[in-house]
């Protein structure tokens, strides 16, 4: 009979716990219990924000009443406690920035500045400020935040941009080379003299056609040696024009960097140059003369001792 009882027992006490622990209320109670320790645990590690997060939740009608009632006298406190600040970022020309990222003991903050306050938790914390629309250099500010801290202005002044200095473009030039002026030149000068001795000729051929067939052989001979100074000149101021047109036409392009300094430098553009240097001067006759008596002077001097 006792072995009976007992057995009844023990079913009931399984059919008990099974319905304990399929009850969501029962289930509400154990997250109500963790986040009420949690709110204690949090409070002491300076975590404030994320205490009063559990503080929320266990402080809900849903918890038991003794644990609601700690939970929302916590909730108070940690409202009056908490820290909050307001951040003011200006431009070195005093512009007031929000186009700013703020960021915390290096993690993301917020993304912009709209002159709301921000809770944060208490300790030591170094914020970077970055604009976003490159209107300052970003700045780092260390300050300590205490507890009880309401609307704190954190003001900070972005430095000006570095100032970067506009280099000029390197110039593409084509200088024409001296040695083009030279074949151009020569063949205008040829081409000219060339057509002066082709009309020279011409005329001269005129004249033996009035005196042919009776005409000396010198006024052949001078109408035949002009047409033949022509035929080089005109063909020489050919070939030099063809020389100044490739010349001209192939010259290369120079680059031609601003430059920073010149002492002790010259600069030689692309083509001939030409240079000149002082050479050490030749005695003359007169002065080989003099050379040679003041050394007999010198060895008649020596004799006579």
């Amino acid at each position: 009979m006792a072995s009976r009882a007992r057995a009844v027992l023990v079913s009931l006490a399984a059919v008990g716990i099974s319905l304990v622990a399929s009850n969501p209320a029962f289930a509400n109670d154990t997250a109500c219990i963790h986040s009420y320790e949690q709110t204690q645990t949090l409070r002491r590690a300076g975590k404030l924000r994320e205490a009063r997060t559990e503080a929320a939740k266990c402080s809900s009608e849903t918890c038991p009443a003794v644990l609601a009632r700690d939970c929302a006298k916590w909730l108070v406190d940690l409202d009056q406690s908490i820290p909050t600040v307001v951040f003011d970022v200006k431009s070195a020309t005093g512009e007031e920035l929000t186009s700013v990222r703020v960021l915390i003991d290096g993690k993301p903050l917020v993304d912009k500045i709209d002159g709301a306050s921000i809770a944060l938790d208490v300790g030591p914390h170094t914020f970077r400020f970055e604009s976003t629309d490159e209107k300052g250099l970003p700045a780092e500010h260390q300050t300590v935040i205490r507890e009880g801290e309401r609307n704190r202005r954190i003001s900070v002044t972005l430095a000006a941009p570095a100032a970067v200095a506009s280099v000029p473009a390197a110039k593409a030039d084509r200088p024409v080379p001296i040695a083009a002026w030279v074949f151009g030149g020569a063949a205008v000068a040829s081409l000219g003299v060339g057509t002066v001795f082709a009309l020279s000729g011409s005329s001269k051929e005129s004249d033996l056609d009035k005196c042919r067939p009776s005409c000396g052989a010198d006024a052949v001979n001078d109408a035949s040696t002009s047409y033949a100074v022509a035929d080089i000149l005109l063909s020489a101021g050919v070939v030099s024009a063809l020389a100044a047109a490739t010349i001209f036409i192939t010259r290369p392009t120079v680059s031609s960097a601003p430059a920073t300094s010149t002492t002790g430098l010259v600069r030689r553009r692309a083509g001939l140059t030409f240079e000149f240097r002082a050479l050490p001067l030749l005695p003359t006759a007169r002065g080989a003369r003099e050379i040679r008596r003041s050394r007999s002077a010198e060895l008649a001097c020596c004799s006579a001792d």
